[in-house]
């Protein structure tokens, strides 16, 4: 790469960064630690924390020490509440929604991180993951396993890019199970949908390259434009 070129990719950088700095504060995202739940967290509630709705099944909310039926538990890196999903597909799924969130910049690419668990009850069966829906795009978190009783597996970090497509779009977190009719217990917590790279509660950080971001939003753009099209025609 030349010095020009190199200019140029610099630039492109800073105005990327500029822009999201720009409408970081326009997000309507709130308690992606999904705290604020005052009843009994040691039971099947089928509660959601304020911020949620509940979308699909009973989703519930517990925290570190939630132990009845056998489950092991324990905080994640930010502590407090997480929320508990049951995946047992086809037939139920537990999922919670933020509807409209308003700010987004089309073709704008958005992280979103969280920390992700498993764990046993006397009712789990199987292995499983988290699916994640922003607007009309979905990315699967990395499948657990289910563990031996009593053993906790830790939470571990993920971390997804979505690009996009409208100035409000809605986010669903779904609890999945890898084999279908057989139950899995997921926990969620850390929850972080904002700019690439600027999660301060998760290690990695990372954030893609210019040009994958640049990819990303001209693919984004040109999928709404023709979605516009198709609408004008």
């Amino acid at each position: 790469m030349n010095i020009a070129q190199a200019t140029k990719t610099a630039i492109f950088a800073g105005i990327l960064v500029a822009s999201a700095h720009a409408n970081a504060t326009l997000l309507s995202f709130v308690n992606g630690g999904f705290e604020g739940y005052l009843g009994d967290t040691n039971n099947h509630n089928s509660a959601v924390p304020p911020g949620w709705t509940t979308t699909g099944g009973t989703p519930d909310t517990f925290d570190g020490n939630t132990n009845f039926a056998s489950y092991t538990w324990a905080p994640s890196s930010t502590g407090g509440d997480f929320l508990h999903g049951i995946g047992m597909q086809p037939s139920w799924t537990e999922s919670a929604q933020q509807l409209a969130l308003s700010g987004l910049e089309i073709g704008k690419v958005y992280e979103i991180s969280f920390e992700q668990a498993i764990s046993r009850s006397v009712w789990s069966q199987t292995g499983g993951y988290w699916r994640i829906t922003f607007g009309a795009e979905s990315h699967d978190s990395a499948l657990m396993a289910i563990p031996d009783y009593g053993v906790f597996a830790g939470w571990h970090w993920q971390t997804m890019f979505f690009t996009a497509t409208a100035e409000s779009q809605s986010l669903t977190v779904s609890a999945m199970s890898d084999t279908d009719g057989l139950r899995a217990d997921l926990g969620i917590d850390s929850f972080y949908l904002g700019n690439p790279g600027e999660n301060p509660d998760n290690p990695d950080n990372p954030v893609p390259e210019p040009a994958s971001l640049a990819l990303l939003g001209i693919g984004a753009i040109g999928l709404a434009a023709m979605r516009r099209r198709k609408v004008r025609a």
